[in-house]
């Protein structure tokens, strides 16, 4: 017996060759416009679509031009020449090849796509075979202008794809270093040319291109810094002092470059071939499309005609948005300043960089959040989701992901940052010993507070996981519980949302933090310290965070007895206990008349060299992997220390005399 009805059967059999066709298309119109999009957009939603439709994009196309082999064997026994089975189809298959030639704005998902390159380079070789074949195979008298029509779309297609390999391959040989594509042989003529205030935002694109040009030997620990860019022009944007969305928008440009050139066609699109392949591209679907509306078409079914029509008119529209997008982006302004000195040229760069640089967004703009009491007061309503994600044993992860809160005003937090390093590289020039700072978290913070030795146990004598929900938490005692100082407000507001961040860090993204964080445990131990809190509810009070924190406090004594009964059994509860005795004993030292006058200036301190101790030690390649998710501001704060010396490798002798006369600023 049949499991399918025969009316499913019948579809399918004369409308499988157009759906598939016709999914392709869909498939690559949701890319073009998406694929680009994820390196500015967060959350699991955008993940979830560009990863499906970069799998299904390829097999898609693959599975129709099998399709379309299929149908043209069976060419010669089919009666009915209006069918699917017509010379039309001979148009089809270049126009999959140009499918699988992918859009510009994405040619890889992930790191690990680049180094396929040569399973890519067969398949070019393979579905350019079976392309030929299909052609062979319609071409029939009655059909003849349609198949000359295919070879403007030959071309086009089989130099697409052919592309989208190559550029796997450069980026997979010089990986991790950026193939940047625009070379610069004169870089001091090119800045100079951008003197007048109307050049300030082109300008800026461009010193971000030339820093990450001359720095990205030295990134990828495979040469030296060119030393060819001018240091004042450097620190005229990182020391910028009437703004510093300034020089963050710096950082901001060169993840956006290192994320064109690994996952994009950036580093083809922008040279002299890849202008000459847009433009051959182009023409030819713009050919084809113009030829088939001249051709008879009175031999053809009205249906297939339709649909022919949708896929050379949808080619042509998906050229015309790549090429916009081609001149409203960041490379496009670097290309037409190298070249200013054609006037119509310099002219269009005026016009289009400040609508790129100030509208255009490179990361999401965004500091997600996790805050542990946060976690103690969410609740999971849908009980089969909780159900759910207790099988997998997901809840936990999935609470995080639940109580996670985005923060778009980061000005303060970047004033804390810029402070601290100014304050980090004084201390590191006034010792005379850089390599001081490397490997520290913390300690620099303490040495430069007289009589802080009492902290030295909560920073050195832990893992950095343990110290940051140590510190997370007595953060929190203090936000809540002291009384505010006006003076301070500013600080205090930063370090709170530092400390937020730091523990989103070790929960959801650890390895960005260096190899030494482990993110079982440290589930574990926010899962035992929420249970911990729960029990204090059960006495009755409000959510109110301060009494929440007011009352974990009285709770000091009693978790590490051994007649404590909470939601754990008693081992684990004496445990994690032990951080909740540790967090308590670091906010009496902190509110103690030692620290209390210098508290948040202590506090911002740590959160900051952590969060430094962090970026210095990720791998290059774990912030390049995270430029696909919308990216992270721990990763500009990793190119402030690098700019700054105080990454190694880095051109730090070039550096240091480049903001001697800032240090003294401090």
């Amino acid at each position: 017996m049949d499991p399918l009805p025969a009316w499913l059967r019948k579809l399918w059999d004369e409308w499988d060759i157009r759906m598939m066709v016709l999914a392709s298309l869909t498939l690559q119109i949701i890319l073009i416009c998406f694929g680009g999009r994820r390196k500015s957009i967060r959350g699991i939603w955008i993940e979830v679509v560009v990863w499906s439709t970069y799998l299904m994009a390829d097999s898609v196309a693959l599975f129709a031009l099998g399709k379309l082999s299929d149908a043209s064997g069976n060419d010669d026994s089919c009666e009915d020449k209006k069918g699917p089975n017509n010379g039309l189809l001979a148009l089809w298959s270049p126009l999959l090849l140009l499918h699988l030639g992918g859009p510009d704005t994405i040619t890889a998902y992930s790191v690990e796509d680049v180094r396929l390159w040569l399973r890519h380079a067969l398949g070019v070789v393979l579905h350019v075979g079976l392309a030929v074949y299909v052609l062979l195979r319609f071409w029939t008298g009655k059909s003849e202008w349609v198949a000359f029509l295919t070879f403007p779309l030959f071309v086009a297609g089989i130099v697409k794809y052919s592309e989208r390999t190559y550029v796997l391959w450069c980026t997979n040989s010089m990986f991790p270093k950026p193939l940047l594509p625009i070379p610069f042989s004169s870089v001091n003529d090119v800045v100079d040319g951008l003197s007048t205030d109307a050049d300030w935002d082109a300008k800026l694109v461009v010193l971000s291109y030339l820093w990450l040009q001359a720095s990205a030997p030295c990134i990828s620990s495979s040469g030296n810094f060119d030393q060819r860019l001018t240091s004042s022009e450097v620190k005229s944007i990182i020391w910028h002092k009437d703004h510093v969305n300034t020089t963050f928008k710096f950082f901001e440009f060169q993840l956006g470059f290192m994320y064109d050139v690994l996952y994009t066609k950036a580093s083809r699109i922008y040279t002299k071939a890849g202008c000459i392949i847009r433009l051959i591209s182009f023409f030819c679907v713009a050919s084809a499309l113009l030829g088939f509306i001249i051709i008879s078409k009175d031999d053809y079914s009205s249906m297939d005609v339709s649909f022919t029509y949708i896929l050379l008119v949808g080619a042509v529209v998906l050229e015309l948005y790549a090429i916009l997008l081609i001149i409203f982006s960041d490379l496009a302004i670097v290309w037409m300043c190298k070249h200013s000195k054609i006037q119509l040229v310099k002219c269009i760069s005026r016009l289009i960089a400040p609508l790129v640089v100030r509208h255009g967004k490179r990361w999401t703009g965004s500091l997600p959040t996790l805050n542990i009491l946060t976690l103690a007061l969410y609740k999971t309503k849908p009980m089969m989701l909780q159900k759910f994600t207790k099988y997998f044993e997901m809840d936990e992860k999935f609470k995080a992901f639940m109580c996670q809160r985005d923060v778009y005003e980061l000005n303060p937090l970047k004033l804390l940052i810029m402070k601290e390093v100014r304050l980090l590289l004084r201390f590191l020039c006034d010792s005379n010993n850089w390599h001081m700072f490397f490997g520290k978290r913390g300690e620099l913070a303490r040495n430069r507070h007289i009589n802080r030795v009492e902290l030295q146990w909560s920073i050195t004598g832990k893992s950095l996981d343990i110290s940051v929900v140590i510190w997370h938490i007595a953060t929190n005692y203090c936000y809540y519980l002291d009384n505010n100082d006006p003076t301070k407000e500013t600080l205090r507001e930063a370090s709170k949302l530092l400390s937020d961040y730091m523990l989103y860090l070790i929960v959801s993204h650890p390895h960005m933090l260096g190899n030494n964080v482990t993110e079982c445990d440290v589930s574990g131990l926010l899962g035992s310290y929420v249970l911990l809190m729960d029990d204090a509810k059960k006495e009755g009070f409000s959510n109110d965070k301060a009494e929440i924190c007011r009352r974990m406090r009285e709770l000091k004594p009693n978790v590490c007895t051994p007649n404590y009964s909470g939601s754990t059994n008693d081992s684990r509860s004496r445990q994690y206990g032990r951080i909740h005795i540790d967090a308590c004993d670091l906010f009496s030292i902190l509110m103690g008349d030692n620290c209390k006058d210098k508290k948040w200036e202590i506090i911002s301190e740590v959160w900051a060299e952590m969060l430094f101790h962090g970026a210095a030690n990720c791998e290059l390649v774990t912030h390049l992997q995270q430029l696909k998710k919308g990216g992270e501001f721990i990763s500009q704060v990793w190119l402030l220390l690098f700019i700054n010396g105080l990454i190694s490798p880095s051109p730090r002798d070039f550096l240091r005399p480049l903001f001697a006369d800032v240090i003294q600023e401090v």
